[in-house]
């Protein structure tokens, strides 16, 4: 029988803002201690001074195993895995409310999938408050896209995925923001209206890593100053309904487990 990963989404701004040295929001108690000692002890101050961050949509931990070749492009760049239990419902928004808040469902309050702007302190809120320059480039409409608007940051929505991240390397060059999310959808759109194994779904894998792929190579070319903290960070996992098309929402471990994969770039110069 599967079993159910132990490390909760809510653990991760805790683990972000302990790599960067600052103070974490409020709901964000917990970190991952062996994290944050991976990334840390390649650092040549002791923390990272960029974040960037991929967030592609609903890749569960059974399609990364499965499927594990067509992320060759991802692993060559980030080398820890971490395995990681989503939030119920396993939702996109409820999802990331958590993972940028470390707040539980509970305490942000989305539950569902609906997509209100967050009133609690997020990572964003702590990062402001640290004199740090977060921004977030997502999709137009997405959860990404609204659940953390109405701060004094940069917000940037596109008409697609390349497009998200086309827009994610101009700033990558421009060099200006300490802490960059970045969100694709392809695969989660996709699969709803197939399945999560469909030749549909799994070519938007394949895009997916392409486009992680030129993120993370522009970061290597561009950020050679910096130490860079790089996460290729899902919200959720799938499963293919008994009518025969892909959800999400259950909690079983085709939804709720999934493996992030993070590492350092180092500074160069």
């Amino acid at each position: 029988m599967e079993q159910f990963n132990t490390i909760p989404l809510t653990t991760l701004t805790g683990t972000f803002c302990a790599c960067m040295g600052v103070e974490p929001p409020k709901y964000a108690t917990t970190k991952i201690d062996e994290l944050v000692e991976y990334i840390t002890s390649r650092c040549q101050n002791g923390k990272v001074d960029r974040v960037i961050i991929y967030n592609p949509d609903a890749i569960g931990d059974y399609i990364y195993r499965k499927y594990y070749d067509k992320f060759a492009s991802v692993r060559k760049h980030l080398k820890r895995e971490q395995p990681l239990l989503s939030m119920i419902p396993p939702k996109t928004p409820v999802c990331f409310a958590s993972i940028y808040s470390g707040a539980t469902p509970e305490q942000h309050g989305i539950s569902k999938y609906v997509k209100p702007v967050l009133t609690i302190d997020t990572i964003f809120d702590a990062l402001i408050r640290a004199g740090k320059k977060p921004c977030i480039v997502s999709v137009a409409g997405q959860s990404m896209d609204k659940i953390f608007r109405e701060r004094d940051m940069d917000y940037y929505s596109t008409a697609d995925d390349r497009s998200a991240v086309d827009k994610a390397i101009e700033l990558v060059k421009e060099d200006k923001y300490d802490f960059i999310c970045v969100y694709n959808q392809e695969h989660d759109s996709v699969m709803h209206i197939t399945h999560p194994q469909s030749r549909f779904a799994l070519r938007a894998l394949d895009h997916y890593c392409d486009n992680f792929d030129r993120l993370a190579t522009a970061v290597k070319e561009n950020w050679k100053s910096h130490d860079t903290l790089v996460g290729f960070a899902t919200d959720h996992g799938t499963h293919r309904e008994w009518y025969g098309l892909g959800q999400h929402g259950k909690n079983i471990p085709k939804d709720m487990n999934i493996t992030h994969l993070y590492d350092i770039f180092p500074k160069q110069q």
